[in-house]
């Protein structure tokens, strides 16, 4: 079979064809192109809105401090300290714990710190704890617990009124308290310094003078320069503790007392006026030589 050569034409040009072409082209050139700035353009609009919310909250605080600066005086004047109670108060007076408060007239309730004002109050030798709440809107409210006098410790300078921890309260002089007992043999400059090792002599003194007395009557006499040889003089009596056992060594005496005729307590020295309690399992009782 013979071959056929077919001649090929070129296609037609269609300007409609090309004209929708082109355009279609254009448009895919253009979406690419488009959505760079539409990203651009969302982008300057969120940093445009950022930069007025910024500008705005800024221009707000602004605004807020010079408010505050305009009428904190009248707020602070809502809230000024008008009035203090005090209770629990004996030997110290309402001015002593207004004085130690130290507060200024123009001082407003919110700008106190009730721990502080408290710590304030505890320097005073006689208080011992104080509770401060502040009542609103211009009260402050003191609770105190103040330290009870226990004994005189007499020092060859003066007498010193302490009180069962051995914090001093009060400098006597030659004056005297009669209804407390009377301890010796304390270095009356290092008990003003007020270290816990030069307490500890008035501390054993004083709960002894308690455990005694409360058998006795009388007004003890107690010298506490040596803990482990404490001397008792009451109601004519004399007594020999040790600290490191002073309960037992009085139980154990006032078992013995029914058999002990001798020894009474009636301020004129009977027969039997020495007590040696100091030693384990032993009274040792002696007589007027």
């Amino acid at each position: 079979m013979p071959l056929r050569w077919r001649n090929t034409r070129p296609a037609k040009l269609n300007p409609r064809a090309n004209a929708r072409s082109d355009s279609s082209l254009e448009r895919r050139r253009g979406g690419v192109t488009g959505g760079y700035w539409t990203r651009l353009g969302r982008g300057l609009l969120i940093t445009l809105r950022v930069i007025a919310t910024v500008t705005v909250l800024v221009g707000g605080c602004s605004g807020l401090f010079v408010l505050a600066r305009e009428i904190g005086p009248l707020t602070r004047e809502w809230f000024l300290v008008r009035s203090v109670s005090v209770n629990g108060l004996h030997h110290v007076t309402r001015k002593e714990v207004i004085g130690r408060l130290a507060l200024k007239p123009d001082t407003a309730l919110y700008s106190i710190n009730p721990t502080w004002l408290a710590e304030r109050i505890k320097t005073h030798p006689w208080i011992k704890d104080a509770t401060v709440v502040l009542k609103p809107l211009h009260e402050i409210h003191i609770d105190i617990v103040e330290r009870e006098p226990a004994v005189v410790v007499r020092t060859l300078a003066e007498n010193l009124l302490t009180d069962a921890e051995g914090v001093l309260l009060a400098r006597l002089g030659s004056s005297d308290d009669p209804t407390l007992p009377i301890l010796s043999g304390v270095d009356g400059k290092r008990l003003a310094q007020g270290r816990a090792e030069d307490r500890r002599p008035v501390q054993v003194g004083a709960a002894l003078a308690r455990m005694v007395g409360q058998t006795t009557g009388g007004r003890p006499d107690i010298n506490v320069g040596n803990l482990n040889n404490l001397v008792v003089e009451v109601q004519g009596v004399t007594f020999q503790f040790s600290e490191s056992s002073m309960n037992q060594q009085w139980s154990r005496f006032l078992k013995m007392r029914p058999a002990l005729r001798d020894v009474a307590f009636d301020g004129e020295g009977a027969r039997a006026n020495e007590i040696d309690l100091r030693f384990a399992d032993r009274v040792i009782v002696r007589g007027r030589g």
